[in-house]
């Protein structure tokens, strides 16, 4: 793995925390190379913290992709689900080696102001990540955002990415070694060819769950979970079922679509995104179950695994 010494090689966790939708989870999955956390268009995707493990010969870089952060002060933020992911993305600043707060070439808003305030206690380096450079007219519109960043906290450094494009703008190379400045340097913590610590279980119902985030109407993703209830390799064919949790019997018609039509385009995007994941053929089912208020239950969200990060 390595072609530097014991001596030299960094190996360090990195938490990457924002306002929902800025890219954290693109980024993250950029630098590892593979789908580890889900992505849409919608805020708050991410629900989880989830581990993305970078190696390469000199160093493992272990990234957490964290929820986004919402304000408490909406009320429509104040459901039970929403104080966990908040704790969930808070607490995952704890014992890290540096953090990336992501913004975008937008500018500051009062969302990213409030993340940074979290920020004005820790003793680690911060990294401002400013993502979505491919935005702007040129990159030198970056600028002034630079220079206003820089007088609103002691960053350790200031990179502008675009997580999402291919030229030479993108920058993340470049970020993955100014992260690499703040690694300490000592051994490998993961094996090499590891690029998370989530189950093949997990994964799968996150990609289930990707697919109702892209689908459905605007509010109806927000009141639903997913749970894998069978995941067995028969004859290299990976046999999964997974349960739909909604909330109410209305959005139980509405996640299955008239005739069906709906769940079946679900379920056929999620299996072939399982089988990219699994690399062979997967036969999946999905029902669609009715929890009534799982998203401002603690038990049912603890039964869902939606603070099994805090415990």
């Amino acid at each position: 793995m390595s072609k530097v010494g014991k001596d030299k090689f960094k190996f360090g966790f990195i938490t990457i925390i924002g306002k929902p939708n800025v890219g954290k989870s693109t980024l993250m999955n950029r630098i590892i190379g593979q789908k580890i956390s889900i992505t849409s268009h919608r805020p708050q995707t991410t629900r989880h913290r989830i581990l993305g493990i970078h190696t390469d010969e000199e160093k493992q870089i272990v990234f957490v992709d964290t929820p986004g952060i919402n304000s408490l002060a909406k009320k429509s933020n104040r459901k039970t689900i929403n104080k966990i992911i908040n704790k969930t993305a808070i607490s995952s600043i704890d014992g890290v080696d540096a953090v990336c707060l992501m913004i975008t070439s937008k500018g500051w808003t009062d969302q990213d102001k409030h993340v940074l305030e979290s920020l004005r206690d820790v003793s680690m380096p911060t990294i401002l990540v400013i993502n979505k450079l491919d935005k702007l007219d040129s990159v030198n519109d970056v600028l002034p955002l630079i220079a206003e960043s820089a007088a609103l906290f002691d960053f350790a450094d200031i990179v502008p990415i675009s997580a999402i494009s291919k030229s030479g703008i993108a920058n993340v190379e470049h970020l993955v070694d100014v992260i690499a400045k703040h690694l300490p340097v000592q051994g490998a913590g993961f094996d090499e060819d590891q690029i998370t610590d989530r189950s093949f279980r997990f994964l799968v119902s996150e990609l289930v769950r990707e697919q109702l985030f892209r689908r459905l109407g605007d509010e109806l993703p927000y009141a639903t979970a997913v749970e894998v209830s069978e995941f067995n390799l028969e004859h290299g064919v990976y046999h999964i079922n997974a349960d739909i949790w909604v909330e109410k019997a209305s959005h139980k018609a509405m996640v299955i679509g008239k005739g069906g039509e709906a769940l079946k385009k679900i379920g056929t995007a999620a299996r072939k995104n399982c089988e990219t994941l699994l690399e062979t053929k997967v036969f999946m089912e999905l029902y669609v179950k009715v929890r009534s208020g799982w998203s401002d239950n603690a038990r049912d969200l603890y039964s869902l695994g939606y603070d099994e990060d805090l415990k």
